[in-house]
């Protein structure tokens, strides 16, 4: 028997991060239509009115990454591992604040010898202290209640599916690696973003990549499986392609940030297509 909330709340989550990606299109493309010229990157409308919807849109994201359940073990810790990163690339701005703004942002976002101004400095050393907080205790919580549901001390390490419970492992690692890199590394706040960026858009990649390998032998679904690969094949071979051309294209970053983020929603627009009928 299906359940009919649990589906439609599912395809509800699914449309709405697509939504939410059009949100941060339409948010940058009125800001565009306020100046003669673009920034450097997604990233750096950070530093121009989009801020807000940048924020959320990213800490959404992230949130939905999160909350929905892969298809496979795979799926699941690869889109987990890309949510948690998505909101640390909201919150820890790029260093690359561009000089395309419609209204400048003041006071200036850099000091005089080029660093992030306290500000800024200030407002990511704050959310990201949020950030491990409230994500430690999530999983304290989680914990908790399922110790109580299951009448188990122990039911994290010994209920449910390996592979969540590595998940579990790997979040808490993460989130504990992180407090530590957090207080130890000067150039956290410098570094951070870039590198989550990175990382969040390579764990996305896998993910489209282990969803075509989970059909390569299935016949019905054979056309998932090109598909699927192709869009996996296209967000690794964009970066291979256009990294090189960054010293001389000054919105090499922005091109590429937008060529992956489509993919993506390509991907998902797609994998929602073929799974609108049934949940996990």
């Amino acid at each position: 028997m299906i359940d009919i909330a649990a589906v439609e709340t599912y395809r509800y989550l699914r449309i709405s991060m697509v939504g939410a990606v059009v949100l941060l299109g339409v948010s940058i493309l009125i800001e565009r239509s306020n100046v003669d010229c673009w920034q450097t990157s997604v990233s750096a409308y950070y530093y121009t009115p989009v801020r807000v919807i940048f924020v959320g849109v990213m800490m959404a994201i992230g949130l939905c990454l999160i909350v929905i359940k892969g298809s496979t073990s795979w799926e699941d810790a690869t889109l987990n591992a890309a949510g948690m990163l998505a909101p640390i690339v909201a919150v820890v701005p790029t260093t690359d604040v561009g000089v395309c703004w419609s209204k400048s942002p003041g006071p200036l976002p850099v000091d005089d010898d080029g660093n992030l101004a306290g500000w800024v400095m200030a407002n990511a050393d704050n959310n990201i202290t949020a950030l491990l907080i409230t994500g430690i205790a999530g999983l304290l919580v989680a914990a908790v209640i399922a110790s109580i549901a299951t009448n188990n001390a122990r039911a994290i390490a010994e209920v449910g599916e390996p592979g969540m419970r590595l998940g579990l492992l790997a979040a808490m690692v993460f989130l504990l690696s992180g407090g530590v890199l957090f207080v130890v590394w000067d150039d956290f706040n410098t570094r951070a973003h870039g590198i989550a960026a990175v990382l969040m858009f390579l764990f996305l990649a896998f993910a489209v990549g282990g969803n075509a390998w989970e059909r390569r032998n299935d016949a019905g679904r054979h056309t998932y499986f090109w598909l699927y690969a192709s869009i996996a094949a296209a967000m690794l071979i964009a970066p291979a392609l256009m990294f090189p051309l960054g010293s001389s294209w000054a919105h090499m970053v922005l091109i590429l940030e937008a060529t992956e983020i489509t993919l993506f929603a390509i991907f998902w627009l797609v994998q929602t297509r073929e799974h609108w009928g049934e949940t996990v």
